[in-house]
């Protein structure tokens, strides 16, 4: 693999992985802003009643997720193309 692919598919890695960890974040926290409470066998919402809270994603939280995958790799990049110089 080229030295100048190996930086942008890092960065590409790094962002997926950070952009997933921000959407649990995030759902667990809408979760509990809307009364539920997480399940972690099952990983659902659920309210009062052992009711399932269906929780949709905004345009606004893919926004921000698209926005947080462009920086992120875009750090990352650069950051393992400064290491790879030395």
């Amino acid at each position: 693999m080229k030295n100048n692919l190996l930086p942008s598919l890092v960065g590409v890695i790094v962002s997926l992985i950070a952009v997933w960890w921000l959407h649990g974040f995030l759902l667990v926290d809408r979760c509990l802003d809307s009364g539920g409470a997480i399940d972690h066998k099952t990983n659902l919402c659920m309210g009062e009643k052992n009711q399932i809270i269906e929780l949709a994603t905004s345009s606004g939280t893919l926004a921000i997720y698209c926005i947080a995958i462009m920086i992120v790799s875009l750090v990352s990049g650069s950051l393992i193309r400064k290491l790879l110089k030395r």
